[in-house]
């Protein structure tokens, strides 16, 4: 056979997505053909789609030896990239390729897919904007677009370009998914309700519906139905690690530990080193009490991704709830470490500090979210409060029960804590108690005082 007829042969069987002969076919019209890069780049996708990201960037490389600005190759170079999680060097692919042709849709929609996963969503909204520029009608940009405006809290934006869309094609199930989750947003179930069985009735196996509707009915404490919808969501779901990471998290918020877990050890099956899970299997196992299992999966979380911040957090909270505070702190400067601005890490920081007996070093904490964070951060007054009290300064720790008291906070706890009636009986007793007792018994302790420790 000629080159041109094997590389047909080649790209008909890719489209049966019979891989191991398309495989074979391309490299023999590469054998008849050994500088094309469109061969290459077939073989490089059959690579990619079945997990062979080596041979699949060895391709690549060898495709923009013969031509760097080949925009297929910069393309395919910039998702291979993006698949196995290397969001910078997928940024830079990708940004190559719409300099070769600004226009190219497909490129645009790959980078403003990486700026999302890099949490840069203004860089992503800008990139679809200006791929709508170039092509206004083009309906996967637009529904990119609607979606991520919608995640940013944008959501009348996000609804009126997402309502184009089904105006335009009534059977747009991406579009319909999107108004359902709107509406489910709003709180409006009957609505989303609607929306997700219209879904159905366009596509029975529908994963995505089934998810939702599940939600709905598990909201609506019809559990029957909702594993009903969950089991058909697993079943037809390409994606079913994100699936079980997803109601393994509804699960644990709905307090059923028993499908949580279930759900976790299902992710985990399907990737036993996704930090996510293992992180959110930790935290199952402590809300149950299983604290040396916790704390292992949280460790097991850190050494896939030693920046997760999260589970740096959760592992401090683990060891503080074991009074190992040395851990604890350790861990939860970690926390700090990639996420600086955490106030619940700064707070249970100040807090360990503080049960540790070091007061100065709680201060600092509990004062930076006042003086860098939030000037109205109800816990952080409280631990300042408190913490002025154990160093003995008991005018500063009045002033602050005072602050909490008048910060109209709807926690209860906090606020009978800060009844200033009764923190001036104390330091009213405790100067009492100085002034009649230090000079005669300089080393005798003084009269216990009621402390607090928020749970």
């Amino acid at each position: 056979m000629t080159f041109e007829e094997t590389y047909q042969k080649g790209c008909d069987a890719l489209k049966l997505r019979k891989f191991d002969e398309a495989k074979a076919v391309f490299g023999e019209a590469l054998k008849l053909k050994p500088d094309d890069i469109y061969t290459m780049n077939k073989l490089a996708m059959i690579a990619k789609d079945t997990g062979d990201f080596d041979g699949a960037m060895s391709l690549l490389e060898e495709s923009l030896k013969l031509k760097d600005k080949d925009l297929y190759t910069n393309y395919l170079l910039g998702n291979a990239y993006l698949e196995q999680g290397d969001i910078d060097k997928a940024i830079e692919a990708l940004e190559n390729t719409i300099k070769i042709d600004p226009k190219d849709k497909y490129s645009r929609n790959s980078l403003a897919l990486a700026y999302r996963m890099k949490g840069n969503y203004e860089k992503c909204v800008e990139t679809l904007q200006v791929a709508l520029k170039y092509s206004p009608d083009d309906t996967y940009n637009k529904l990119s677009l609607a979606t991520v405006l919608f995640e940013r809290g944008q959501i009348e934006d996000g609804r009126r370009l997402v309502t184009e869309i089904v105006n335009r094609d009534p059977q747009n199930t991406p579009g319909l998914i999107l108004l359902g989750r709107i509406a489910m947003d709003e709180e409006n179930s009957e609505q989303a309700l609607n929306h997700f069985t219209k879904v159905l009735s366009i596509d029975a196996d529908n994963s995505e519906a089934h998810y939702y509707l599940g939600r709905i009915a598990l909201e609506n404490g019809d559990k029957d139905t909702a594993a009903k919808h969950f089991h058909s969501a697993l079943d037809h779901g390409s994606d079913k690690l994100s699936i079980s990471k997803n109601l393994g998290v509804i699960f644990m918020n709905k307090g059923m530990y028993k499908e949580s877990q279930l759900e976790f050890a299902r992710a985990i099956s399907l990737d036993p080193n996704d930090p996510f899970t293992l992180n959110n299997m930790g935290k199952l196992l402590v809300f149950q009490n299983h604290y040396d299992e916790g704390i292992e999966y949280f460790k097991k979380a850190i050494m896939v991704q030693p920046d997760y911040a999260y589970a740096h957090y959760n592992l401090g909270k683990a060891y503080r709830d074991t009074k190992n505070y040395p851990h604890s702190i350790y861990h939860l400067l970690f926390c700090l470490k990639y996420e600086p601005e955490d106030i619940y890490a700064l707070n249970r920081l100040g807090r360990v500090y503080l049960e540790a007996g070091l007061p100065h070093n709680a201060l600092e904490c509990f004062q930076r979210v006042l003086d860098t964070l939030d000037s109205k951060e109800t816990y952080s007054m409280e631990g300042v409060a408190e913490t002025n009290e154990a160093l003995g300064n008991f005018d500063a720790a009045l002033v602050y029960y005072q602050k909490v008291k008048n910060t109209g906070s709807e926690n209860k706890v906090l606020i009978d804590r800060a009844c200033p009636a009764v923190r001036h009986a104390s330091v009213t007793a405790w100067s009492r108690w100085r002034s009649t007792r230090a000079n005669a018994v300089p080393h005798e302790p003084p009269p216990t005082m009621v402390t607090f420790t928020r749970a």
